[in-house]
């Protein structure tokens, strides 16, 4: 490594710091102060076995993970299910509601996770369509762990009415 630029470093990291960097680096009151100052926080499914419900994408994250897309004649959904069977997928509709609900199965059931930020488990994930649409008229496939749904929009041409 080259001096030079570690003492540059060094005094970068200092003068950040106010010139107490490396005391506070080594110093075990400041570091545990500092320990205990800062959330940390596990990851949102370390040690997941349970349901995650959809929760705020701020606080959480969601699984499964959504893009929703729309333009002027479609709407499309992609669900990312990273190893999940189809046959363990389930996708219902009420109204503008999408449920796409199901269970994630371990890759390795009989060893225990020392940690983990795959999900595995019961999931259920509603996402609000922008359109109330009927159930016949949405395709869904499932590609590379993807699930795809689109429908398309009825969009309404209404009749040009002459003015007298």
């Amino acid at each position: 490594m080259d001096m030079e630029k570690l003492k540059q470093w060094l005094e970068m990291a200092k003068n950040m710091q106010g010139g107490d960097f490396w005391n506070n680096i080594f110093d075990q009151e400041f570091a545990q102060q500092f320990m205990n100052d800062t959330p940390f926080k596990s990851p949102p499914y370390a040690h997941s076995n349970r349901q995650q419900p959809g929760t705020d994408m701020k606080s959480e994250r969601t699984f499964p993970a959504i893009d929703l897309m729309e333009g002027e004649e479609e709407v499309m959904v992609v669900i990312e299910l990273p190893g999940v069977l189809k046959e363990n997928i389930e996708l219902g509709l009420n109204g503008n509601i999408l449920t796409v609900k199901g269970r994630a199965l371990p890759i390795h059931p009989h060893l225990k996770y020392t940690y983990s930020e795959r999900f595995n488990g019961e999931f259920n994930r509603q996402i609000t369509l922008p359109d109330t649409v009927n159930p016949q008229d949405i395709s869904a496939k499932f590609w590379n762990g993807l699930l795809i749904v689109s429908y398309q929009r009825f969009v309404q041409k209404g009749e040009i009415i002459p003015i007298e």
